[in-house]
């Protein structure tokens, strides 16, 4: 049985794979929560002040514009971070990134990338401590994998902790709640932010305003970056 002392040690594409996971075991898009892992974990670098992504912006008429072609931008802080899926990844930006040098490594381009391999990580995580509970598919069915009822609760009593403002929005909730909103997660759960809503938090307007405004780009770019929505512009008003 899980409690709040597992919550705490749940990473942030921990919390966004368990929170994927319907109660059949399966996932509504694979494409949509792979890219939704990649995306957490630069969310859980970013945190950790490893990365910032940096989104292309541009002012007209006092309206500010976001090109949502977000650039990783790498910190130079070389210091492990201890967890090795991590550490692994940081080196695996580093040599992408100069790989593609001197153009930007993108983030659209990285979930295309990563995703796959993110969400089996991850996933396969989950597994082993039983927050996952794995079924075999068969000749009929494809593998599932339920997740821990309790934890699973937990997680989201959080996120609905946080809509409610009976909680104040942190740094990691920020990302988390962004995350749910780009794979249109929250519309499962009840939660669903208008998109006005959505940019007025990018905005630092109301809880997000205690916030970095790194990492509200960072954590904006990255929750609408994710597959199966319209457009990549968003539009920014003073």
């Amino acid at each position: 049985m899980f409690g709040p002392a597992a919550l705490q040690r749940l990473s942030l594409p921990e919390e966004f794979a368990l929170l994927s996971y319907r109660e059949n075991g399966r996932v509504p898009n694979s494409a949509q929560t792979a890219a939704g892992c990649a995306a957490a974990e630069l969310g859980e670098l970013a945190l950790r002040r490893r990365l910032l992504v940096r989104p292309r912006k541009t002012r007209k008429l006092g309206v500010e514009i976001y090109q949502l072609r977000g650039e990783i931008e790498l910190s130079p802080n070389t210091a492990r971070t201890g967890l090795t899926w991590a550490d692994d990844l940081l080196s695996a930006l580093g040599a992408r990134a100069a790989g593609l040098a001197p153009r930007p490594l993108t983030v659209t381009r990285w979930l295309r990338e990563r995703g796959r391999e993110a969400l089996a990580l991850h996933t396969g995580a989950l597994t082993e401590r039983g927050a996952l509970r794995h079924s075999p598919g068969t000749l009929l069915t494809r593998t599932r994998h339920h997740p821990d009822p309790t934890l699973r609760t937990a997680l989201l009593n959080g996120v609905r902790a946080v809509r409610a403002e009976q909680v104040p929005l942190d740094e990691h909730m920020l990302f988390l709640c962004d995350l749910l909103d780009g794979a249109g997660l929250t519309k499962d759960f009840g939660l669903t932010l208008t998109r006005p809503q959505r940019l007025e938090r990018a905005r630092g307007i109301g809880a997000a305003g205690a916030l970095p405004e790194t990492l509200r780009d960072t954590s904006t770019v990255l929750g609408f970056s994710l597959p199966g929505r319209e457009g990549r512009t968003i539009t920014i008003g003073d």
